[in-house]
This record gives C-alpha cells, sequence and structure tokens, in this order.
C-alpha cells in the first residue's frame, strides 16, 4: 500500500492530490513571478469520451508518434499527475492520460472503484474513444494493478507496459511488520477522509467551517487563478472523497485480482523502482519496507520473460514528479524493441 504519508493534516494529498510533489505543500513564492500558465488546461476538461449508460471520461491526448501511450495516475490522482511527463513523451509519441471514474472531470462509476472495475473502465474508454492498438500502458502506483489486469485480459491492445513505482502484492508475506505499521496510519487516514467527506456532503467544507482544515488543498503560487479554483472545485465535491475512500478500501480485492491473472509473457514490461518510496517512514521503519519494496519488484519484473527492473535514484513515490524523464525514457526504450 504505497502512498501513506505521517500527517493526517495531508489526507487531502493522500486521498486524491495530483498536485503536490511531496508531503509537503509547494513554498511560497511570488504569485506574479511563477504562474505557469501552460497548466490552465488542466482547469477544465479536455476530451469527455463516452462510455455509454450516462458516463463518461476525461481524456487528454497531446503528440504524435506510434506505438501511443496511455497514462494511468496512482491512486486518487487525476490526469494532472501526468504534467511533466506528458510534455516530454508528446515530443516523440502520441500519449493520452486520463481521469478515473469519479475523479478529476470524469463522472463517477459504480462503486466500489476496485482495480476490475477501472481496468474495464480503460478497455471502455480505448474503443469509445477509438484510440489506435496496441498501446504502451503506463501505471503509477495502484494504478499499476489497472494496467496489468487490462493486459492480462486484452493482451493484442497491448505493445508493452511500465511500472511506475508499482504496489506491492508480496508485501504482507515479505514485511508483515510494514504491512501493519502502514495499517495504522491508513486507519488514521481513512477516518480523515471519512470525516471530509460527511463535511462536502453537508457543504461544510464550501463554508469553511470548524474541522475542514486539512480537506482542502491551499492556493498553490505557481498556478492560475483559474486552475487553483478548479482544484478548490474539486476539493468540495462528495463524489471525490467517496471515490478515493473507494480506491483505498479496494486494496484487499486488487491484490486478489492481480495474483489471479498472469501477464502473457510476450508483453515487454519495465518495472521503475523509486529508491525513495519509504522516506518518510521512521528509519527502523523504513530499512524494512525498503528491502520488501525492492524485493517486490524485483520479483514482479522477474515474473514475465520479457520483465525488467530499473532502478530510478533520487525520487520518492511520486516518480512522475522527481524523475519524469526517467519514465520518458523507459517507454521510449520500449517502444525500440
Amino acid at each position: 500500500m504505497h502512498a501513506i504519508l505521517p500527517q493526517r493534516a495531508l489526507a487531502v494529498a493522500l486521498l486524491a492530490t495530483a498536485c503536490t510533489a511531496s508531503a509537503a505543500a509547494p513554498a511560497p513564492a511570488p504569485v506574479a513571478a511563477t504562474i505557469d500558465h501552460t497548466l490552465d488546461g488542466y482547469a477544465s476538461a479536455a476530451q469527455r469520451v463516452d462510455l455509454g449508460g450516462g458516463r463518461s471520461l476525461n481524456l487528454r491526448c497531446t503528440g504524435s508518434g506510434a506505438p501511443t501511450v496511455l497514462l494511468d495516475a496512482g491512486q486518487g490522482m487525476t490526469s494532472m499527475s501526468w504534467r511533466k511527463v506528458q510534455p516530454l513523451l508528446a515530443t516523440k509519441r502520441r500519449v493520452c492520460s486520463y481521469d478515473r471514474a469519479g475523479l478529476g472531470f470524469s463522472d463517477a462509476g459504480p462503486m466500489p472503484r476496485t482495480a476490475p472495475a477501472e481496468a474495464a473502465d480503460l478497455h471502455a474508454l480505448v474503443q469509445a474513444a477509438k484510440l489506435p492498438t496496441p498501446l504502451v500502458l503506463v501505471g503509477h502506483s495502484m494504478a499499476s494493478y489497472i494496467v496489468r489486469l487490462y493486459a492480462a485480459a486484452h493482451p493484442d491492445d497491448v505493445a508493452g507496459l511500465v511500472l511506475v513505482d508499482p504496489v506491492a502484492e508480496t508485501l504482507a508475506a515479505d514485511a508483515p511488520a510494514v504491512v501493519a505499521f502502514e495499517a495504522k496510519l491508513g486507519a488514521e487516514n481513512n477516518a480523515f477522509g471519512q470525516h471530509c467527506l460527511e463535511l462536502a456532503e453537508r457543504g461544510d467544507l464550501a463554508r469553511g467551517a470548524a474541522g475542514s482544515d486539512g480537506c482542502v488543498h491551499p492556493r498553490y503560487p505557481g498556478f492560475s487563478d483559474a486552475l487553483n479554483a478548479s482544484i478548490r472545485q474539486r476539493d468540495l465535491d462528495p463524489t471525490y472523497w467517496r471515490t478515493a475512500l473507494s480506491e483505498r478500501a479496494s486494496d484487499a480485492a486488487n491484490i486478489a485480482a492481480v495474483k489471479a491473472a498472469k501477464l502473457p509473457p510476450a508483453i515487454p514490461l519495465v518495472v521503475l523502482d523509486a529508491d525513495g518510496t519509504n522516506d518518510w517512514m521512521p528509519p527502523e521503519q523504513r530499512a524494512l519496507a525498503d528491502k520488501a519494496y525492492h524485493l517486490a519488484h524485483a520479483k514482479l519484473a522477474s515474473s514475465t520473460p520479457n520483465g525488467r527492473l530499473v532502478p530510478v535514484a533520487h525520487s520518492s513515490h511520486n516518480m512522475q514528479e522527481d524523475q519524469p524523464q526517467a519514465i520518458v525514457d523507459a517507454v521510449l526504450a520500449l517502444g525500440a524493441r
């Protein structure tokens, strides 16, 4: 279970941010000098693709070149999570990112929001948007489950997989003490997320009522007024909280699903292993967790004949923020095979 942060006040970052680069909010800076207007497109939907049944998902595609790359963000995150990676990839490939159901500018989906449900949504999106297959699928953290399940169910659609610091389904067996430590923090964050949901349902978040601290992102100095307003509006929406909480509650179901699914051996696989995944933990816990996560990533890479483990230095779990070029390099290397 990645993406556990130590402070309860950062539950909003844990559950659903696509904007934080680390456990801390961005450092203050002069607004006029730092606003990045290239990001303003994230303040509104890009292409809402109709899946049928009254639901649409938001899809962002840029660039040109085959094979098309499809980016899937981590737990509770949106397509904005890829704002550093997508422009780099778009100089070489057609690249798309999307908001999963209930997140960003996508409509809510049926509960629970498990990886199998989201893999089915992803397949429906690929078909409805008429994306050219086979695709290179890139999944960060929990989304590694989604793209693995997609590849197992639809191998002809997939040219390769890049898993960005993926979740570790073998962690419970390899490091039970780490799992117990994360479970305690996870329970605290889930309780705080439920608190934020209740405030959102009553409209108390919008009013800034007592107890709402930490539920809504602060203003980001580098973002425009429009983008900050859009992020705030998503934070105030109960759908966002329900979805994020459901994704977090689906760990056991997701692990069972990926254990039952087998990756087709012909599909190339790259596992990107961050060196700072657990750098927020106390030293005694981090040593155990680092060993367990590196082992799990190595097992995953070796689970298929075409698997490859790539260590990535100077990166937290949010590699798309810290080392976006490492993800780009992995994708382009797959495309060259």
